[in-house]
Protein backbone atom coordinates (compact mmCIF):
# COMPACT_ATOMS: atom_id res chain seq x y z
CA UNK A 1 0.00 0.00 0.00
CA UNK A 2 1.39 3.44 -0.84
CA UNK A 3 2.73 5.55 2.00
CA UNK A 4 0.66 8.47 0.68
CA UNK A 5 -2.62 6.73 1.43
CA UNK A 6 -1.42 5.51 4.86
CA UNK A 7 -0.44 9.08 5.74
CA UNK A 8 -3.77 10.37 4.49
CA UNK A 9 -5.76 7.86 6.60
CA UNK A 10 -3.65 8.70 9.65
CA UNK A 11 -4.19 12.43 9.07
CA UNK A 12 -7.94 11.69 9.04
CA UNK A 13 -7.50 10.15 12.50
CA UNK A 14 -7.49 6.50 11.47
CA UNK A 15 -5.22 4.00 13.22
CA UNK A 16 -3.89 0.86 11.65
CA UNK A 17 -5.54 -2.33 12.91
CA UNK A 18 -3.09 -4.70 14.62
CA UNK A 19 -3.05 -8.40 15.38
CA UNK A 20 -5.85 -9.43 13.00
CA UNK A 21 -6.00 -13.10 12.04
CA UNK A 22 -4.77 -13.41 8.46
CA UNK A 23 -7.70 -15.59 7.39
CA UNK A 24 -10.14 -12.65 7.48
CA UNK A 25 -7.96 -10.70 5.08
CA UNK A 26 -7.52 -13.78 2.88
CA UNK A 27 -11.29 -14.27 2.72
CA UNK A 28 -11.78 -10.65 1.57
CA UNK A 29 -8.90 -10.73 -0.86
CA UNK A 30 -10.23 -13.97 -2.44
CA UNK A 31 -13.66 -12.40 -2.99
CA UNK A 32 -12.10 -9.35 -4.65
CA UNK A 33 -10.02 -11.59 -6.91
CA UNK A 34 -12.91 -13.84 -7.94
CA UNK A 35 -16.16 -11.84 -7.94
CA UNK A 36 -17.62 -9.25 -10.31
CA UNK A 37 -17.82 -5.61 -9.19
CA UNK A 38 -21.64 -5.84 -9.06
CA UNK A 39 -21.35 -8.81 -6.72
CA UNK A 40 -18.87 -6.93 -4.51
CA UNK A 41 -21.27 -3.96 -4.42
CA UNK A 42 -23.99 -6.28 -3.15
CA UNK A 43 -21.59 -7.49 -0.45
CA UNK A 44 -21.10 -3.84 0.53
CA UNK A 45 -24.88 -3.32 0.74
CA UNK A 46 -25.13 -6.25 3.17
CA UNK A 47 -22.70 -4.52 5.55
CA UNK A 48 -24.25 -1.08 4.90
CA UNK A 49 -20.84 -0.07 3.60
CA UNK A 50 -19.42 2.07 0.81
CA UNK A 51 -17.22 0.51 -1.84
CA UNK A 52 -15.09 2.59 -4.19
CA UNK A 53 -12.26 2.06 -6.69
CA UNK A 54 -11.82 -1.12 -8.70
CA UNK A 55 -11.48 -4.77 -7.63
CA UNK A 56 -7.66 -4.60 -7.82
CA UNK A 57 -7.48 -1.39 -5.73
CA UNK A 58 -10.57 -0.82 -3.62
CA UNK A 59 -11.62 0.97 -0.47
CA UNK A 60 -14.39 -0.54 1.64
CA UNK A 61 -15.78 1.62 4.43
CA UNK A 62 -18.32 0.70 7.08
CA UNK A 63 -19.46 2.09 10.44
CA UNK A 64 -20.83 0.54 13.62
CA UNK A 65 -21.91 2.54 16.68
CA UNK A 66 -19.14 5.14 16.60
CA UNK A 67 -16.57 2.76 15.09
CA UNK A 68 -15.42 3.41 11.52
CA UNK A 69 -13.60 0.66 9.63
CA UNK A 70 -11.68 1.37 6.46
CA UNK A 71 -10.30 -1.54 4.44
CA UNK A 72 -7.78 -0.90 1.71
CA UNK A 73 -7.95 -3.92 -0.61
CA UNK A 74 -5.24 -4.55 -3.21
CA UNK A 75 -5.30 -8.34 -3.58
CA UNK A 76 -3.56 -10.21 -2.12
CA UNK A 77 -2.90 -7.34 0.35
CA UNK A 78 -5.57 -6.02 2.71
CA UNK A 79 -4.92 -3.24 5.25
CA UNK A 80 -7.34 -2.27 8.00
CA UNK A 81 -7.67 1.20 9.51
CA UNK A 82 -10.15 2.26 12.17
CA UNK A 83 -11.39 5.13 14.33
CA UNK A 84 -13.24 4.27 17.54
CA UNK A 85 -14.97 7.24 19.15
CA UNK A 86 -15.77 5.15 22.22
CA UNK A 87 -12.11 4.04 22.47
CA UNK A 88 -12.88 0.42 23.24
CA UNK A 89 -9.67 -1.55 22.60
CA UNK A 90 -10.09 -4.47 20.19
CA UNK A 91 -13.73 -3.78 19.32
CA UNK A 92 -12.57 -3.11 15.74
CA UNK A 93 -11.05 -6.60 15.60
CA UNK A 94 -14.17 -8.22 17.07
CA UNK A 95 -16.40 -6.41 14.59
CA UNK A 96 -14.16 -7.13 11.61
CA UNK A 97 -14.87 -10.86 11.42
CA UNK A 98 -18.62 -10.27 11.73
CA UNK A 99 -18.36 -7.77 8.85
CA UNK A 100 -16.21 -10.01 6.63
CA UNK A 101 -18.63 -12.94 7.07
CA UNK A 102 -21.58 -10.67 6.28
CA UNK A 103 -19.83 -9.21 3.22
CA UNK A 104 -19.20 -12.76 1.99
CA UNK A 105 -22.86 -13.71 2.56
CA UNK A 106 -23.88 -10.67 0.50
CA UNK A 107 -21.52 -11.67 -2.31
CA UNK A 108 -22.91 -15.22 -2.33
CA UNK A 109 -26.58 -14.21 -1.96
CA UNK A 110 -28.76 -14.12 -5.04
CA UNK A 111 -30.71 -11.04 -3.95
CA UNK A 112 -30.48 -7.87 -1.90
CA UNK A 113 -31.10 -7.98 1.88
CA UNK A 114 -34.73 -8.79 2.82
CA UNK A 115 -37.23 -6.00 3.67
CA UNK A 116 -38.20 -5.35 7.31
CA UNK A 117 -40.76 -7.66 8.96
CA UNK A 118 -43.40 -6.60 11.47
CA UNK A 119 -42.55 -9.66 13.59
CA UNK A 120 -39.95 -9.76 16.37
CA UNK A 121 -38.35 -13.06 17.34
CA UNK A 122 -36.05 -14.39 20.07
CA UNK A 123 -32.57 -15.79 19.57
CA UNK A 124 -34.00 -19.30 20.14
CA UNK A 125 -35.32 -19.15 16.55
CA UNK A 126 -31.77 -19.01 15.18
CA UNK A 127 -30.47 -22.30 16.53
CA UNK A 128 -31.27 -25.24 18.75
CA UNK A 129 -33.99 -23.75 20.94
CA UNK A 130 -32.81 -25.59 24.06
CA UNK A 131 -29.22 -24.42 23.84
CA UNK A 132 -30.27 -20.88 22.99
CA UNK A 133 -32.95 -20.25 25.57
CA UNK A 134 -30.34 -19.41 28.17
CA UNK A 135 -28.91 -16.66 25.96
CA UNK A 136 -31.96 -14.45 26.41
CA UNK A 137 -31.09 -14.29 30.11
CA UNK A 138 -27.37 -13.85 29.50
CA UNK A 139 -27.99 -10.88 27.17
CA UNK A 140 -30.53 -9.35 29.56
CA UNK A 141 -28.29 -9.57 32.63
CA UNK A 142 -25.37 -8.12 30.66
CA UNK A 143 -27.54 -5.22 29.46
CA UNK A 144 -28.87 -4.53 32.98
CA UNK A 145 -25.28 -4.66 34.23
CA UNK A 146 -23.90 -2.02 31.81
CA UNK A 147 -26.95 0.30 31.70
CA UNK A 148 -28.46 0.21 35.19
CA UNK A 149 -31.55 2.43 35.58
CA UNK A 150 -31.19 4.28 32.25
CA UNK A 151 -34.00 6.75 31.54
CA UNK A 152 -35.65 7.23 28.13
CA UNK A 153 -33.91 10.66 27.92
CA UNK A 154 -30.53 9.07 28.52
CA UNK A 155 -31.23 6.44 25.86
CA UNK A 156 -32.09 9.22 23.40
CA UNK A 157 -28.65 10.70 24.10
CA UNK A 158 -27.02 7.28 23.67
CA UNK A 159 -28.75 6.96 20.27
CA UNK A 160 -27.48 10.43 19.29
CA UNK A 161 -23.95 9.28 20.15
CA UNK A 162 -23.85 5.82 18.54
CA UNK A 163 -26.83 5.65 16.19
CA UNK A 164 -29.88 3.43 16.43
CA UNK A 165 -33.14 4.84 17.76
CA UNK A 166 -35.45 4.80 20.75
CA UNK A 167 -38.76 3.08 19.88
CA UNK A 168 -42.05 2.16 21.56
CA UNK A 169 -42.29 -1.44 22.78
CA UNK A 170 -45.34 -2.72 24.67
CA UNK A 171 -45.29 -1.10 28.14
CA UNK A 172 -41.49 -0.97 28.45
CA UNK A 173 -39.97 2.18 29.98
CA UNK A 174 -37.75 2.40 26.90
CA UNK A 175 -36.72 0.32 23.91
CA UNK A 176 -33.70 0.86 21.69
CA UNK A 177 -33.36 -0.58 18.21
CA UNK A 178 -30.39 -0.76 15.89
CA UNK A 179 -29.72 -2.30 12.48
CA UNK A 180 -25.91 -2.49 12.26
CA UNK A 181 -25.89 -4.76 9.20
CA UNK A 182 -28.53 -4.67 6.46
CA UNK A 183 -31.71 -6.39 7.73
CA UNK A 184 -29.99 -7.50 10.96
CA UNK A 185 -32.17 -5.65 13.45
CA UNK A 186 -31.80 -5.90 17.23
CA UNK A 187 -34.22 -4.45 19.79
CA UNK A 188 -33.55 -4.09 23.52
CA UNK A 189 -36.44 -3.25 25.86
CA UNK A 190 -36.27 -2.32 29.55
CA UNK A 191 -38.76 -2.51 32.42
CA UNK A 192 -37.68 -0.99 35.76
CA UNK A 193 -38.22 -2.67 39.12
CA UNK A 194 -41.72 -2.12 40.48
CA UNK A 195 -40.76 -2.87 44.07
CA UNK A 196 -41.94 -6.49 43.84
CA UNK A 197 -40.23 -7.57 40.64
CA UNK A 198 -36.59 -6.85 39.77
CA UNK A 199 -35.79 -4.84 36.61
CA UNK A 200 -36.26 -6.81 33.42
CA UNK A 201 -34.83 -6.56 29.91
CA UNK A 202 -35.60 -8.36 26.67
CA UNK A 203 -33.56 -8.74 23.48
CA UNK A 204 -35.41 -9.45 20.25
CA UNK A 205 -34.59 -9.52 16.54
CA UNK A 206 -36.56 -8.42 13.48
CA UNK A 207 -37.79 -11.62 11.80
CA UNK A 208 -36.04 -10.48 8.59
CA UNK A 209 -32.73 -11.10 10.42
CA UNK A 210 -33.39 -14.84 10.10
CA UNK A 211 -33.67 -14.48 6.29
CA UNK A 212 -30.19 -12.91 5.99
CA UNK A 213 -28.66 -16.27 6.95
CA UNK A 214 -26.51 -14.76 9.71
CA UNK A 215 -24.94 -17.63 11.71
CA UNK A 216 -25.81 -17.95 15.37
CA UNK A 217 -22.20 -17.37 16.48
CA UNK A 218 -22.06 -14.09 14.56
CA UNK A 219 -25.41 -12.92 15.93
CA UNK A 220 -24.39 -13.74 19.52
CA UNK A 221 -21.05 -11.93 19.13
CA UNK A 222 -22.78 -8.95 17.49
CA UNK A 223 -25.37 -8.73 20.29
CA UNK A 224 -22.68 -8.77 23.00
CA UNK A 225 -20.73 -6.12 21.08
CA UNK A 226 -23.80 -3.87 20.79
CA UNK A 227 -24.45 -4.23 24.55
CA UNK A 228 -20.82 -3.39 25.31
CA UNK A 229 -20.95 -0.27 23.12
CA UNK A 230 -24.28 0.80 24.61
CA UNK A 231 -22.65 0.56 28.04
CA UNK A 232 -19.65 2.61 26.92
CA UNK A 233 -21.91 5.28 25.37
CA UNK A 234 -24.09 5.37 28.51
CA UNK A 235 -21.04 5.91 30.73
CA UNK A 236 -19.83 8.63 28.39
CA UNK A 237 -23.06 10.61 28.69
CA UNK A 238 -23.25 9.99 32.47
CA UNK A 239 -19.74 11.39 32.88
CA UNK A 240 -20.74 14.54 30.95
CA UNK A 241 -23.77 15.33 33.12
Amino acid sequence: MSMASVDLFEKMGFRRGEGIEERWFTKLSTLFESKSWDTLLRGARYIKGELSGVASDALLKTSFMGLDLLLSIKPPTVDLFYIDRLEKPRHYAQYLWIVVNCFERGCLANSDPPPPSTELISIARFGGADTMRGYDRVFASQLLGVIPNATPEEMEKVAELVGGRVVEHLDALWAYEIEPLASVRVRFAYWPSDGELPPYASVLYGAETLLTGIPLEDLKALTFLIISRLGAAYHKIKSRS
